[in-house]
């Protein structure tokens, strides 16, 4: 039996941009094209390039073929692979394959004496692109099919070396093989001649077999691309089929990454003039002036001032932003305060949106300190003038010797001598109520009843904000639809989505010191369990280092419902995040007691493209012998789910998902392809500390520099508008 929970995934290859030209049809730079081949990498047609998925590159492939082994049962169902490939970083390609063959939703189990399915097989790939070239382009590369999981049947490394020549690729190496089934076992090679834009002549040597087609590629959108293809097998050497077709759709994260490169400015921006750090001011609200009958100049000038501040704090208010204070200070530069409540995915598409608001209604050469806040604390302080702001918007990272942006970790601003609020402290601000829609899924993928089991369902969120610091939130789920395994009293029942609350909880927050939040959290983190928590979270002052503690206490019945026994979950957990790259790369650990009393580690690798993330990691844990040591590896993609910012109905947002998330998951190294649940398992408080004071964990000065041009986007997308 092949069934197992393991990763993997497909391919995709960059080109030049010369190879694009077909694409300006679409008016914009387009996705480089793609190539895929079913084994788990980038490739010809069964057989490995040197070329790899570009950063940020994703590409889901479909094959009727699995050209390592003939069907087993050949009148019973499909036969094929299902790829899903990433780019994680610069030269290395991820990806996770789902083979089959047979009935897709038999119980391999019952069908023993008469075999309704030849295999249901999970698996990981991965290459390598070696960071330089040679002679006549050359890439060299090194690569691994099926690593991991409880199994293994298509295992096997290689080396290889791809070269181009006009529109002439071609491509030699060397594979040995680990398994009866590897179809990479010995020397291997493939020739590729572009005959159009988008048509593509190949030919090439699987180590096995010889095999000729053809490929058709068409760019969709500037970042969306189809590939089709076709090949036949010229040889007959073994049970390989002699068809082979292929589809697939590529598609390239933050557009806006892309067009503008990854510029910024180095470690200066942080600093001020003479290499001191720019230290923000301290900020109490106050209510505004009241103006008498009788009007001086000097007052005359004041209330010019004040209603520049309003139609400014009205702006922002339309465009989004609560608690809002806008005045002058004593050097007739603008202080502005606003907690950026619409625009939740990215608090840089909320600096960006705020400058191009201001950018507006500034004159001369005004001074700008700019505070947001989450939860009325500040979070993010930014110091600039009218001038640098126009350089930056314009392309430019430096004005007058220093940084056009000044930014540094929140402080609140000092009190303008004259200024408006939208709600003055005199009168408390009514909360407004947060509502956040996304899909939910909980998915079994290559197990022996099934092909792919999932339960889908629609996730309604609420947060309220009734004071500053304090937040309540909650979840409530709603089923949609079940396959027959996640039916009640199916095999996955006990997992399937339900009508119910899922947690209901009230957080606490402040910050304790310098760079160093605490967040104690009570009530419902799941549905049967109640408790509470506390987070401690401490920035370096760059932020490229993230310490982090947790501790907490919670209690419920058994959630599979076989036992009314109350269970106890002791929590006890340390972790540090380091920036490798910033704004980009991020790797994790974290250690000590997890949910359900089991105690290991946790290792991942994040990996940001725009606001989205893919996240590699490892766990092992145990807890005695109800829970013996085992070994998880997976991946999860998180994307944000609908606009940018919120729709704002009255009193209410309305907004999708900030970060859904998608995974998938395998035992390693172990014996068996059982499915095991309840190991490093998580209370998730959705939001707070980490998703909203720390912007998803983007929140450090060098992870934020290296972002600023989605800053420089948004404001020359608000500038656009009225």
């Amino acid at each position: 039996m092949f069934a197992r929970l393991a990763l993997n995934m497909s391919r995709c290859q960059i080109f030049s941009w010369s190879r694009l030209v077909g694409a300006a049809a679409l008016g914009a730079p387009l996705l480089a094209l793609a190539q895929l081949a079913p084994g788990g990498f980038s490739g010809a047609i069964n057989s490995p390039t040197a070329d790899v998925l570009g950063p940020g590159v994703a590409s889901g492939a479909w094959s009727n073929s699995n050209p390592e082994k003939p069907r087993a049962v050949p009148a019973v169902g499909s036969f094929g692979s299902v790829n899903l490939g990433f780019g994680v970083l610069p030269g290395l390609e991820l990806v996770g394959r789902l083979a089959f063959d047979g009935d897709l939703q038999c119980n391999m189990y019952s069908a023993v004496s008469a075999p309704c399915s030849g295999m249901r097989d999970l698996s990981a790939s991965g290459k390598y692109q070696l960071p330089f070239r040679l002679g006549w382009d050359t890439r060299l590369a090194f690569g691994a099919v099926d690593v991991g999981g409880a199994a293994t049947n298509f295992r096997s490394y290689y080396g290889v070396a791809t070269s181009s020549v006009g529109s002439v690729d071609v491509s030699l190496g060397y594979a040995r093989g680990r398994h009866a089934y590897s179809s990479l076992d010995g020397p291997f090679g493939s020739g590729q001649v572009f005959l159009t834009d988008h048509w593509r002549a190949l030919a090439e040597f699987d180590s096995h077999e010889l095999r000729a087609g053809v490929r058709y590629a068409r760019p969709l959108t500037e970042q969306l691309a189809l590939e089709l293809g076709a090949s036949r097998k010229l040889s007959n050497r073994t049970d390989q089929q002699s068809w082979q077709a292929g589809l697939a759709l590529t598609y390239s994260f933050d557009k806006h990454a892309l067009n503008e490169g990854t510029r910024r400015p180095d470690a200066k921006p942080m600093v001020a003039a003479q290499g001191e750090v720019a230290q923000p001011m301290s900020l109490t609200l106050a209510a505004p002036v009241v103006q008498t009958a009788a009007i001086s100049p000097v007052a005359e000038t004041a209330l010019t001032q004040a209603d520049r501040a309003e139609r400014m704090a009205s702006r922002l208010q339309r465009a989004g932003f609560s608690s809002i204070w806008v005045g002058f200070d004593h050097a007739k530069g603008w202080v502005i305060q606003a907690e950026p409540l619409a625009w939740r995915k990215n608090r840089l598409d909320a600096l960006g949106a705020a400058l191009a608001l201001w950018q507006k209604q500034a004159q001369g050469d005004e001074q700008l300190h700019l505070v947001l806040s989450y939860l009325q604390d500040p979070v993010l302080t930014l110091r600039t003038n009218r001038a640098c702001l126009t350089k930056f918007a314009e392309g430019g990272w430096w004005c007058d010797g220093q940084a056009a942006l000044r930014l540094d970790n929140g402080e609140s601003a000092r009190a303008p001598a004259m200024g408006w609020a939208v709600t003055p402290t005199a009168v408390p601000q009514a909360p407004r109520l947060q509502i956040e829609l996304g899909p939910v899924l909980q998915q079994r993928l290559g197990t022996e009843v099934g092909l792919y089991d999932a339960s889908v369902g629609l996730d309604l969120t609420w947060e309220l904000a009734p004071k500053r610091g304090v937040l309540w939130q909650g979840e409530v789920t709603v089923p949609l639809a079940n396959s027959a395994n996640f039916a009640e009293g199916g095999v996955f029942g006990k997992d399937r989505i339900q009508t119910r609350l899922e947690n209901s909880t009230l957080s606490y927050q402040r910050e304790l010191a310098p760079r160093l939040w605490g967040q104690a959290s009570v009530g419902y983190v799941m549905h049967n369990d109640y408790g509470g928590q506390l987070d401690l979270a401490w920035l370096s002052p760059t932020g490229s280092v993230r310490m982090g503690a947790l501790a907490g206490y919670y209690q419920g019945t058994d959630s599979s419902g076989l036992t009314r026994e109350t269970l106890h979950h002791l929590l006890a957990l340390a972790s540090v995040r380091w920036s490798v790259v910033d704004g980009r790369w991020f790797m994790e650990a974290q250690a000590g007691q997890f949910y359900n009393q089991d105690r290991g580690l946790r290792l991942a690798s994040h990996h940001w493209f725009g606001d989205n993330q893919l996240t590699l990691h490892y766990r092992s844990t145990e807890s005695g012998a109800r829970m013996p040591r085992t070994n998880f590896a997976g991946f999860q993609i998180s994307m944000p789910i609908g606009s940018r910012a919120a729709t704002m109905l009255g009193a209410v947002t309305l907004r999708g998902s900030d970060q859904w998330v998608y995974g998938v998951q395998s035992k390693v190294q172990g014996g068996d392809n059982a499915i095991t649940n309840g190991y490093g398992v998580l209370p998730a408080i959705r939001h707070g500390l980490l998703n909203d004071t720390l912007d998803n964990d983007r929140a450090g000065m060098t992870d934020m520099l290296a972002n600023l041009y989605r800053v420089r986007a948004m404001m020359r997308e608000m500038t656009d508008k009225p």
